[in-house]
């Protein structure tokens, strides 16, 4: 009687076992039933917001629901990236982030509300684009190294706005490469620094191409530089900081979507494919030549690769130049 027993309650697990699972197979295979929410953790007009509605409508085509861009912006993107690490990980709340928030920010701040790694699961690589150096129409320099020498002639007298994490690390390096002073002067968005960078309050500025290219194109302000081994194919005729014979370590940004750890393997699977087969799309590659994005197509164990050496680039650039944001 016992073995009947212990065979009934056997089967009767199974029985349970095999029901959740089919349970959860036909969660995963109506996905997505509801709509999704693409977090950004800057404002509205960043080159990252610019990219996630292009992501959420991406999104939106392919998958039959809607997908809602929220920003959430803050503190170098700890509070949209916090934001979407406490999420419910079923694949409805995303977040699209940069390096900042998702690679430098690991070494920038002592504590940090949120892993970079371990709390996300690694879905695409959208886009890459190096970031420019960029001078006020009131400025007196107009090359790369036409800004080195005016900050030896004047130490400590000339400035660079700086809008994120990246800008801010430039500038350091900048400065103990080339043993000059300037000063930094600190903005909490891009668009704050563009219109002091017109005006000519600020003289100097290590941006994102992306919200930098609007002005550029009005002839607003001028573009001296872009951070890269060779020059952008938005601006050929602008020299690379390489070719100044400055190693700007490779600070580019790059623009990627991140799930909430723990978001089913098939979700995030789907979400990456989504994506890639849409930035592959007629609609992607025309905004990508007019923004001076070179778009990628990466699998998600790809990107985990990349981000982790990411993480460590930005330990070094850290350690190196001693930025801390905490």
């Amino acid at each position: 009687m016992k073995t009947i027993h212990l065979a009934k309650q056997v089967l009767f697990g199974l029985g349970i076992l095999a029901g959740t699972s089919l349970a959860g197979s036909a969660a995963l295979a109506a996905y997505p039933d509801r709509p999704i929410t693409v977090v950004v953790p800057f404002g509205a007009g960043s080159g990252t917001d610019a990219i996630a509605r292009m992501v959420a409508q991406g999104l939106a085509e392919k998958l039959g629901q809607p997908a809602a861009v929220a920003n959430k912006p803050g503190a170098g993107g700890i509070i949209g990236a916090s934001f979407v690490a406490n999420s419910e990980p079923d694949g409805y709340t995303l977040l699209v982030a940069t390096s900042g928030p998702m690679a430098a920010n690991a070494s920038l701040y002592n504590k940090l509300a949120y892993d970079p790694q371990a709390d996300f699961e690694p879905v695409s690589i959208v886009a890459k684009r190096p970031m420019v150096v960029l001078a006020s129409k009131e400025a007196k320099a107009h090359s790369f190294s036409e800004i080195v020498a005016e900050a030896k002639a004047n130490p400590g007298k000339i400035n660079f706005g700086s809008s994120n994490t990246t800008s801010r690390v430039f500038v350091e390096l900048l400065k103990k490469s080339q043993d000059i002073q300037v000063e930094t002067v600190l903005y909490k968005d891009v668009s704050s620094l563009m219109t002091d960078l017109i005006s000519g309050r600020v003289s100097y500025a290590f941006e994102d191409a992306g919200p930098s290219l609007t002005q550029i194109k009005a002839d607003r302000v001028n573009l001296v530089a872009v951070s890269d081994k060779k020059r952008a194919g938005f601006a050929p005729d602008t020299p690379a900081t390489s070719e100044y014979g400055f190693d700007d370590r490779g600070l580019v940004t790059w623009y990627a979507v991140f799930a909430p750890k723990n978001t089913p393997p098939e979700v995030v699977a789907q979400l990456n494919k989504t994506i890639n087969a849409y930035i592959q799309g007629p609609e992607m590659k025309a905004m990508a030549k007019e923004v001076g994005l070179e778009l990628t197509n990466v699998t998600p164990s790809e990107f985990k690769e990349f981000q982790k050496a990411e993480i460590i680039k930005w330990k070094h650039l850290v350690d190196l130049t001693g930025v801390k944001l905490d």
